[in-house]
Formats: C-alpha cells, sequence, structure tokens
C-alpha cells in the first residue's frame, strides 16, 4: 500500500506533517511519489501521481521555481547575501552561477511575500 506524501518540517529530532501533498492540476489528495529525479549538483526531487486523475507532477510545478535546475538552497543563499549586500558580482563568483539566473530567480521571486513573524 502507498501511503500519501506529505511534507515534513524536522525540529531537533522531532518530525511534524505540515500538509499533505495534492495534486497540482486536480486538487486530489490522493498522491503519491513514484520516482525521484536529479538536478543540478546532484540534489534530487520527487515526481507525485496523483491516482484521481493520473496526472504526473514534481513539488515545484505551477510556482516561481517551476523548470529551475537549481537547488533551491542555492537559490536562497544567493538571494539573502544580496539581500545583505553583497554585490552581484560578487556572488556570481562565491555561487558559482551567472548573472542572468541572478536576475532570472530576482524577477521570478519578486511578487512573494516574505511570511510575517507577528502572530495575531
Amino acid at each position: 500500500m502507498i501511503l500519501p506524501q506529505r511534507h515534513i518540517l524536522f525540529i531537533r529530532g522531532a518530525s511534524m506533517a505540515l500538509t499533505q501533498i495534492r495534486c497540482a492540476d486536480c486538487g486530489g489528495k490522493n498522491v503519491a511519489g513514484y520516482r525521484t529525479y536529479t538536478i543540478q549538483d546532484g540534489a534530487h526531487r520527487t515526481m507525485y501521481h496523483c491516482a484521481s486523475c493520473g496526472c504526473s507532477f514534481s513539488e515545484t510545478k505551477h510556482t516561481p521555481l517551476a523548470h529551475l535546475k537549481t537547488p533551491i538552497a542555492v537559490i536562497v543563499q544567493v538571494l539573502s547575501a544580496l539581500t545583505e549586500g553583497v554585490g552581484i558580482n560578487a556572488a556570481t563568483r562565491l555561487y558559482g552561477v551567472s548573472k542572468n539566473s541572478i536576475y532570472r530567480w530576482q524577477e521570478r521571486l519578486s511578487g512573494l511575500k516574505k511570511p510575517s513573524s507577528c502572530l495575531p
């Protein structure tokens, strides 16, 4: 039996299911991971299959990160460095990415809001 995939949060040895993965097309919950694929730098991403509609999708489908080959962690590091004052030329040398890639990441992610740290 294949169990549904969930996003998991690990905090100091404890884990907590945050959300159940839903189908990127129909929104159904009958989703299971069926294979992984390797992106640049050897990082792995999971492909999912929806038993309800037959759709196959990755965890980044319909997001600003769709079709990117660079690991998400690297993108976060580069954009964080730029926010902290590292120049774009220095970032390209430090992280081994092109200026055009950085500009594309900034453009794709510019509409996202940082989650508020204040609780209501």
